[in-house]
């Protein structure tokens, strides 16, 4: 197993209106991204956008957050989580997607007999919430105050400033979205549409952008040991602050397969590495299970759907992982820049072991040096 190369501290403050915990943040992160001197962060457990900004010495912080629904419309309002499990940067765009899938209540403890008919029943449960079903995409503009860059809901293009970039989500609501509507007969996924994320059934975790070409990786379902990769193209839809799937799949699909030998593992994050993709892989199902970062050599290459084996695939680095009791679950990856140091990985851990948290709002995250 892989031992870090740096570890860097993550700093989270409350927002100003108090309305959520900082220890929301460090415990439940799920995908980051770096621009320059910010990183972008999501927790799974928001319906916000954060940003840290570097302080030197391996030190992020001037933690400040924005509402998602201030830039696009969210279909089950602002209050509700979106569940955000994948960030990309493609400029002038960060791109950010929802996990798509259904949850099931897990059983909470119980007292005796009595108590076990009340968890049974909660096993049964399982919801749908309409803002995890969520693609968008938000314009990052330079603060005039020089603070740096902010989420915009529109603003000239950098090169064209005659072009406007807006704020934007893929149209549809809920799980009758555009993205599920597109796969709602689809051979292999259409099945798993229903299942619980962690019962093996359709769960987004992994996101990359190449301009308006996306990638959607996936966690479950896992089909006989081969993970999944969803990619698609949008385009503006006739309706401002929408976006549409372009067909660019077999037999006219909106969009287009890739299978992953993971070793059985799901995707837990993607992220864009020259014309390759970095896979972060983890299990599907709520179990402990291996770690593990992919090359997906010529990702962005593709163009057709493919079988992904060893010829394509080359695993760089086995991660830590259910440390500490069965935490530090490693949950985001990006590419990490600045400090003399050679090609890098940042890695940033959901359900933080105790080790990684300080008493002020920090946690901290691991970078690990990424061979070709």
């Amino acid at each position: 197993m892989v031992q870090p190369i740096r570890t860097v501290h993550l700093t989270f403050t409350p927002p100003p209106d108090g309305s959520v915990d900082p220890r929301a943040f460090r415990e439940g992160l799920s995908a980051v991204v770096q621009v320059g001197r910010h990183l972008w962060l999501a927790c799974d457990e928001t319906a916000t956008l954060e940003r840290l900004t570097y302080l030197g010495e391996g030190r992020w912080g001037e933690h400040r957050t924005w509402p998602l629904a201030d830039f696009v419309d969210l279909p089950g309002g602002g209050d509700e989580e979106v569940d955000v499990e994948g960030l990309a940067w493609s400029p002038p765009y960060l791109w950010l997607v929802g996990s798509h899938g259904r949850t099931r209540a897990r059983p909470d403890g119980g007292d005796g007999d009595a108590g076990d008919a009340e968890q049974i029943e909660r096993l049964a449960k399982v919801t749908t919430a309409d803002n995890r079903y969520i693609l968008a995409r938000i314009p990052l503009a330079d603060d005039e105050q020089g603070a740096g860059q902010v989420p915009v809901r529109r603003m000239p293009d950098p090169t064209r400033p005659s072009i406007e970039r807006t704020a934007a989500r893929l149209k549809g609501d809920g799980r009758r979205g555009g993205l599920m509507k597109a796969l709602e007969d689809d051979p292999h996924l259409r099945r798993f549409l229903k299942v619980p994320g962690k019962d093996n059934g359709f769960d987004i975790e992994g996101l990359a952008a190449d301009g308006e070409r996306l990638f959607l990786g996936l966690r479950g379902p896992v089909l006989r040991g081969w993970a999944v990769v969803v990619e698609v193209e949008v385009k503006e839809d006739d309706e401002e602050g929408l976006l549409a799937l372009r067909r660019i799949g077999p037999r006219k699909r909106r969009y287009r397969k890739h299978f992953l030998d993971l070793d059985g593992l799901g995707v837990r994050e993607l992220a864009e590495d020259g014309d390759d993709l970095l896979v972060l892989a983890g299990p599907t199902m709520d179990v402990r299970a291996p770690a593990a970062v992919f090359r997906w050599h010529g990702a962005l290459r593709a163009e057709n759907e493919t079988i992904v084996d060893r010829r394509k695939l080359t695993k760089a680095m086995d991660l830590p992982h259910d440390v500490d009791g069965g935490r530090d679950h490693p949950e985001g990856v990006c590419l990490f820049y600045g400090g003399g140091l050679p090609p890098a990985i940042l890695v940033v851990y959901d359900a933080a072991s105790r080790h990684r948290l300080d008493d002020h709002g920090g946690v901290r995250a691991d970078v690990f040096a990424l061979g070709g």
